[in-house]
């Protein structure tokens, strides 16, 4: 059986984590990560609430998110990333990674917000995107939001926000 061309983002986790470098995605320190994350929680009355995190790498969001009162749930296709995330999250009680092909797989449960920070536009066939965005929409409960961090390359800063 081939394995799915995204897949191939565990060796890539592999050789950066292997050649030394700490974080390959995002860090809770990013300003602007941090500010849009706040303001997200903020305006959606999130904090205290459950927060699904597709494709979370290194759990950076997980962080931020954890330090702002929110339940958080993360899930990866790489288990060197969930490695690196269940590392940075064992502080925070309320937060929890797991391994999952958010293409194919369905999680259980459903969740008060959904976060993809730059996990989308990974996907390069319609039918992973359809698929992929299949099980984020299942996975909310109804009027959930669903923030889209850094997937519009045309502005810095910009991020969409799907209601």
């Amino acid at each position: 059986m081939n394995k799915p061309y995204y897949t191939e983002y565990e060796k890539r986790y592999q050789a950066v984590f292997s050649a030394g470098v700490e974080r390959w995605g995002h860090s809770p320190e990013d300003e602007v990560l941090y500010q849009t994350l706040k303001t997200w929680v903020e305006e959606n009355d999130l904090k205290g609430k459950s927060i699904i995190e597709f494709a979370c790498g290194e759990g950076a969001c997980g962080a931020i998110l954890s330090k702002l009162g929110c339940s958080y749930y993360g899930v990866d296709i790489s288990p060197s990333a969930i490695a690196k995330s269940r590392k940075l999250l064992e502080k925070y009680p309320n937060a929890k990674v797991e391994v999952l092909d958010m293409v194919k797989d369905r999680v259980n449960g459903k969740y008060d917000a959904a976060l993809d920070c730059m996990g989308l536009h990974m996907l390069v066939t319609d039918s992973d995107r359809q698929g992929y965005l299949r099980n984020a929409f299942q996975a909310l409960k109804e009027g959930a939001p669903m923030l889209l961090f850094r997937e519009s390359y045309r502005e810095e800063g910009v991020y969409n926000e799907v209601v």
